[in-house]
């Protein structure tokens, strides 16, 4: 989960108030990817993957989110663009990509981390719908784009 230092600056980082231009980077990615990316992974070590996953679950119940509220929020914390992409009787299927997650692919190496992300969803989905629900995440390194799928337990 290295990641070279110098790939941080590949897009230029702007202030958003005076370029609108979805494809740059904001100072807030900044901050988000290095705590998120290098410290802590660094930290966490192996237990990284669950200790994020439910790090965003908590987060999503501070935060008392809703499910309409998710898209808003990720592009506020610099996450990604957010939509669901399929929804059946037993799962959500949400596509995150965008700039923010282009970077993360392309500063970890095609192996970026998106745990924290799906406990936020698995868990705004589970308190919206009041059903248990376990979220998991695939990458397409390819297309540089993330599909969260978020199972529901309906018993």
């Amino acid at each position: 989960m290295a990641a070279k230092p110098n790939d941080l600056n590949k897009p230029e980082l702007t202030n958003t108030q005076d370029n609108k231009n979805v494809d740059t980077l904001t100072e807030n990615y900044f901050a988000v990817s290095v705590l998120r990316d290098f410290i802590l992974p660094d930290l966490l070590d192996k237990d990284t993957v669950e200790l994020l996953y439910w790090a965003g679950k908590n987060l999503s119940r501070q935060l008392i989110l809703d499910m309409q509220s998710l898209p808003d929020l990720f592009q506020k914390a610099a996450f990604g663009t957010l939509e669901v992409t399929k929804q059946t009787k037993h799962s959500y299927i949400y596509t995150l990509n965008g700039p923010e997650v282009t970077q993360r692919f392309d500063t970890n190496n095609d192996d970026p981390e998106f745990s924290l992300e799906t406990g936020i969803i698995a868990e705004t989905v589970e308190r919206t719908i009041g059903a248990y629900c376990l979220g998991t995440y695939t990458v397409d390194s390819k297309v540089k784009k993330v599909s969260i799928k978020i199972q529901i337990d309906r018993n």
